[in-house]
């Protein structure tokens, strides 16, 4: 059965954990995820009848932006900050819509500046060694 969808334009980048570079590719997994729900919706929609390019399209840009990492923690951030910028860049969402998404990782990111830090004392810690509880004295 032929369909109105032309095969998928965008495909997914290479898949970063074939490579020695794996440990040191920064949001590449996310983004293959991410390429793999797009790529399985536009597929999935272009075999039901006769639907559109668009439909096709749209169902996969649904489908990557669902698959996005969720703005918390730094590691998911990262992945999300990349993941919109691919989306940008391959057409996926507009430029505008990055803009809106990479404006909430910034304020994910500044939240997350802001939690408190465990602080290091003790003289093994290169801190100011820990002070003796005062005594009172008596006379």
């Amino acid at each position: 059965m032929m369909t109105a969808c032309a095969p998928a334009k965008i495909a997914a980048p290479p898949n970063p954990c074939t490579t020695e570079r794996a440990k040191d590719a920064s949001g590449g997994k996310a983004i293959v995820i991410c390429m793999r729900s797009w790529n399985y919706a536009h597929r999935k929609r272009a075999q039901e009848d006769e639907p559109t390019p668009w439909q096709c399209e749209k169902a996969g840009n649904k489908a990557y932006l669902n698959a996005v990492p969720p703005l918390s923690g730094h590691q998911n951030i990262c992945d999300f900050i990349a993941c919109i910028n691919y989306a940008s860049m391959a057409g996926i969402v507009t430029h505008k819509e990055a803009t809106h998404y990479l404006a909430n990782a910034r304020v994910a990111l500044a939240a997350l500046s802001l939690l408190a830090k465990p602080q290091a004392t003790g003289a093994k810690s290169g801190g100011k060694p820990e002070a003796a509880p005062a005594q009172d004295e008596e006379e």
